[in-house]
């Protein structure tokens, strides 16, 4: 008749042989964890083209503003260099979907309308909806210092008549936001005053 120790000796421990496999299930399971939430989320926003003098609410593009919109796709694309946009927001206004057009053409994307009421949740929506994705928002330099400021914690202003600026703004998880203001398509054209001899 065996004895229990006896027995113990004889059958082989399992210990040794699950701390492993049990540390890389784990350690697994981190990295999996760790790759869905740190990821970065990358916006550009851009102001309007130059809008051409009208009596209407709701103006379309100068062709000054034309030439302009029409560079921002590539431009964005060379900014990106290689990064793919995912989603393409505009303000409802014709002159911001002029803008946007052709960042939805560049990229193959529908492009989706903000009302004057969506752009105070804009901000946290990008945050909830879009982490790790990259966000273009084409609006006006009276709404997109305040979703910039709201983003990033600073304090960016933009003149009514800047309409060459575009705000690269990188969001890591975890991590401190970045911006960078880059401009595209030269400067904006001086209206012709009275002439002076």
């Amino acid at each position: 008749m065996t004895d229990s120790l006896t027995r113990l000796r004889r059958r082989p421990m399992l210990a040794p042989l699950l701390l492993p496999l049990f540390a890389v299930i784990v350690a697994g399971a981190g990295i999996v964890w760790l790759s869905m939430w740190a990821r970065t989320t990358v916006i550009v926003m851009v102001p309007h083209a130059e809008a051409a003098v009208s009596n209407t609410g709701d103006p379309d593009l100068s062709p000054a503003g034309e030439r302009r919109a029409a560079l921002l796709g590539p431009a964005i694309a060379d900014a990106l260099a290689g990064r793919t946009v995912d989603h393409l927001y505009a303000a409802d206004t014709r002159r911001a979907q002029q803008t946007a057009a052709s960042v939805a053409n560049q990229f193959k994307l529908p492009m989706n309308l903000l009302a004057g009421s969506d752009w105070s949740a804009l901000a946290s929506r990008i945050r909830r909806d879009h982490r790790g994705e990259t966000v273009v928002v084409v609006g006006y330099a009276s709404t997109l210092p305040a979703v910039l400021n709201h983003l990033t914690g600073g304090r960016y202003t933009l003149e009514s008549d800047d309409h060459g600026s575009m705000f690269l703004v990188v969001l890591p998880s975890p991590g401190q936001p970045g911006v960078v203001r880059l401009r595209y398509g030269g400067p904006s054209p001086t209206p012709a005053g009275p002439a002076t001899r």
